[in-house]
């Protein structure tokens, strides 16, 4: 079964900052972000079950290269990404934003 992956526009907005932050800095760099982005997503819409889930069902993919994770949910044959976060930037931000948004996205 195929599960059909949407993303949350803050999840998009996160994506493409840090794509820009990468690419700044080295577009080799930022290429290899988006392609570990996408496999990512790819990876959700084969398997998504694999990865761990919270008490509130929010399950996390971490990438390998870079100090990000998805935040995603899990609803039948849908995959919503909630967020794409810094492993190490602004603490607290990513608890808040996902409180507000997987009770407005589910």
């Amino acid at each position: 079964m195929r599960f059909r992956v949407s993303l949350l526009p803050p999840a998009e907005e996160e994506i493409g900052e840090a794509f820009h932050w990468y690419f700044e800095r080295s577009p080799f760099a930022a290429d290899a972000f988006r392609a570990e982005v996408i496999a990512a997503i790819d990876s959700l819409a084969e398997d998504p079950l694999m990865w761990p889930a919270d008490a509130e069902g929010v399950r996390y993919y971490i990438l390998r290269r870079f100090p990000y994770t998805l935040h995603y949910e899990v609803t039948g044959s849908d995959v919503t990404v909630l967020a794409v976060a810094h492993q190490r930037r602004r603490p607290g931000y990513l608890a808040a934003s996902l409180r507000g948004t997987v009770s407005s996205a589910v």
